[in-house]
């Protein structure tokens, strides 16, 4: 399958104007203001000596990041991808020369980067900074789970017919991916499911880092990220073609 960089380029130009209309650029917003509120209720609570404030700015972080990837990278691929439906303007691509892969990377790259650059920006609004080594592996595990995010949002936008239903679809597959890692410390049950979760691993790790742990994430987890990045595009090329938005 050949790549034009140019087709690839008018794509990504006309999602970024998309992406800054009200609907979509309100969610990387939403993040921001979640993490600041976050920070301002666990510093004014009374937690005790057992959770002193480098720990909760490192919880209220990891929270963020999770709200960013489900509001920001699931919601905003979807939302686009259906709007396009809604208005028929996705048929008139279709009908082009643009292949399925092309299609992909230019609608992916806007919503990626913001989300990838938010993810950094929520270090200082929750208090919480990351050094050394410790930033890289943060920013290798961050960029995956920014990635599989909008991957997935990609894929759900397919199975919308409209913006409303959009809504509807991306919700219960948000609240999965967020409520889950964030109940793990809690259940046993979820504690083994978020394992297995972006959402989880990047939790997990960041809350490995705040702690001091010697291994901050596991080489199983890296795998797990990239194994579900290569299935979230495998699955998109899939129902891409199946639902007929690519010509054989």
């Amino acid at each position: 399958m050949t790549l034009h960089m140019n087709k690839i380029a008018a794509i990504a130009q006309v999602k970024t104007r998309a992406f800054m209309g009200k609907n979509c650029i309100i969610m990387p917003i939403f993040a921001i203001g979640f993490t600041a509120v976050m920070r301002i209720l666990y510093n004014n609570m009374d937690m005790g000596s057992s959770a002193p404030i480098e720990m909760l700015n490192a919880y209220v972080l990891s929270m963020g990041l999770v709200m960013n990837l489900g509001m920001t990278g699931i919601y905003c691929p979807c939302l686009l991808l259906a709007e396009e439906k809604e208005k028929n303007t996705l048929r008139v691509l279709m009908t082009s020369s643009v292949n399925g892969l092309e299609f992909f990377l230019g609608s992916i790259l806007p919503v990626f980067i913001v989300t990838a650059i938010i993810n950094f920006l929520l270090m200082p609004i929750s208090g919480y900074m990351i050094s050394g080594s410790d930033l890289a592996v943060f920013a290798l595990v961050s960029i995956l789970s920014s990635l599989t995010s909008c991957i997935i949002g990609m894929l759900l936008g397919i199975f919308a017919k409209n913006q409303v239903s959009a809504g509807t679809i991306i919700t219960p597959v948000v609240l999965i991916f967020m409520l889950i890692p964030m109940f793990a410390n809690m259940i046993e049950e979820l504690s083994k499911i978020s394992r297995f979760l972006f959402t989880g691993i990047l939790m997990d790790m960041i809350a490995d880092i705040s702690t001091g742990a010697k291994e901050i994430i596991k080489p199983e987890s890296i795998v797990i990220l990239i194994a579900e990045v290569i299935i979230s595009i495998a699955l998109f090329i899939i129902f891409y073609r199946k639902n007929g938005f690519e010509k054989e």
